[in-house]
Order: C-alpha cells, then structure tokens, then sequence
C-alpha cells in the first residue's frame, strides 16, 4: 500500500505501508525518489527526539499526529522516527 504526498519541489514523496502490527495498525515510512533525496536530508522535525508531533520534509507537506489521508482511511497515531509512522486504519 502506497499514500502519494505532494510536494512543492514537485519530488515524488509518499508513505508505504512495511508491516501490519494489528487489526487497525500498521508500520509505514516515508520515501523519496533519488532526484529529491534533499527533501528528506532538509526535513524539519517539530517536537523533541522523545516526543516528535510533525516532520517537514522540504517542499512539505508537513505531517503531524492525527493527520488523515485517503478520505480519512488512514490516521496518523504516532511518529516513531523522521521517517517511520504509525498509521490507524479504518
């Protein structure tokens, strides 16, 4: 499973789904194609290394707890790292 993101710099930036944890939660990491790798190298973390609230990847989007993508399929529930997520799926 795959979540485009757009992007200002117009990178090809999504979200992919890399393990089911439970019923309702799932494991996912943001990418980047190789011409934009800037776009995670310049990304902006809000929050502390304990407690991360968004990141900012250049060119955005920002994505920040309980964002919804897909028509609300997906919820953002936790950030684990810059690049790792727990998503809540309807």
């Amino acid at each position: 499973m795959k979540i485009n993101l757009y992007n200002r710099d117009g990178a090809d930036l999504w979200l992919e789904k890399i393990k089911e944890i439970s019923e309702h939660e799932s494991e996912w990491r943001l990418y980047v194609d190789q011409k934009h790798l800037y776009c995670l190298q310049y990304l902006r973390c809000i929050g502390d290394s304990n407690n991360l609230e968004a990141v900012d990847p250049s060119g955005g989007p920002m994505i920040g707890l309980g964002d919804v993508f897909t028509d609300g399929k997906y919820k953002i529930i936790k950030i684990i790292n810059p690049t790792t997520f727990i998503l809540w799926e309807e």
